[in-house]
């Protein structure tokens, strides 16, 4: 009796346990029945993947951030390089830029040069300004021509505009040029619209010369320009000296003065044009001049 019991309840324990099973199957295949027939899975899914699609957003950031600022940093180097590049490529740009606007500039004064020798002075060669006297009153220049290319005290020089100075000294690769605006120097001048004939004298300004004991009787107006007059022999006649720009009466109320601004202005090129062309009296220094100081 004792056996017969137990053995039932064994039957019945795994009866019982096999029981979910089946309802779980019964329920999968009555669900399976429905899905085929209404469709309703696909509905079912679409809800639940719109719910659970929050969760994993918010699981997936931590992943993207850390993606998103390596690709940051990433692409800020990079830009950082590209910065560096572009500024060295600018810097070779500019520099470049610089190096052909001064060949510009410098082609442009060399055509007037040839112009102004073929005007002023067709034997005239090109020579290059070395260097500038620093004194505010003393107007000399050093060229690149000396006694070896027969360069010789008493010779002209001027640029495309007009008169600079003569020479004053000569070294063997080197001469010194005494400017017209020297305080020390002198040019004789005529009006070329009147022909009167005076004096010019140097101020020590680049800007100003002074052509000094006018009277009013003397036909100079504003505006009239000025040449080399030829007389002394020390400068060719015919070449431009400068304007006349205002007129002063000096203190004894004697004289008048007229300021006048030079054509010149060797302070702006790098050649100029020394004339070939020796004074009558080929005169060992320049008139008026005591000391030169390259």
């Amino acid at each position: 009796m004792a056996s017969d019991n137990r053995i039932s309840l064994r039957i019945g324990s795994g009866l019982g346990a096999w029981l979910p099973i089946l309802f779980y199957a019964i329920a999968a295949l009555c669900l399976m029945a429905i899905d085929s027939r209404f469709s309703i899975s696909g509905e079912i899914r679409s809800r639940t993947s719109a719910l659970a699609s929050p969760v994993w957003w918010l699981a997936s950031r931590p992943q993207a951030l850390w993606q998103g600022g390596v690709a940051a940093l990433s692409t800020n180097d990079g830009l950082r390089q590209r910065i560096k590049v572009l500024e060295k490529e600018k810097l070779k740009t500019d520099l470049a830029l610089q190096q052909m606007l001064a060949v510009q500039s410098e082609n442009a004064q060399l055509r007037k040069l040839l112009k102004g020798q073929q005007r002023l002075a067709p034997t005239a060669r090109v020579v290059e300004l070395l260097n500038i006297n620093p004194e505010t009153s003393q107007k000399r220049f050093v060229i690149s021509e000396g006694a070896r290319q027969n360069v010789r005290t008493g010779q002209v020089l001027i640029d495309a505009n007009g008169l600079i100075g003569q020479v004053a000294e000569v070294y063997p690769t080197s001469a010194v040029v005494i400017g017209i605006t020297d305080a020390d120097h002198a040019v004789p001048v005529m009006v070329a619209r009147s022909g009167f004939r005076g004096v010019l004298f140097g101020q020590g300004s680049d800007s100003r010369l002074s052509l000094a004991n006018l009277t009013p009787s003397d036909d100079v107006r504003a505006g009239d320009i000025l040449l080399t007059s030829g007389v002394g022999g020390r400068f060719p006649p015919g070449i431009p000296v400068g304007q006349v720009k205002a007129f002063r009466q000096d203190p004894a109320l004697t004289f008048i003065s007229a300021q006048v601004q030079p054509f010149a202005r060797p302070r702006y090129g790098r050649h100029l044009l020394l004339l070939d062309v020796l004074p009558v009296s080929a005169p060992a220094a320049p008139q008026t001049v005591t000391e030169i100081k390259p």
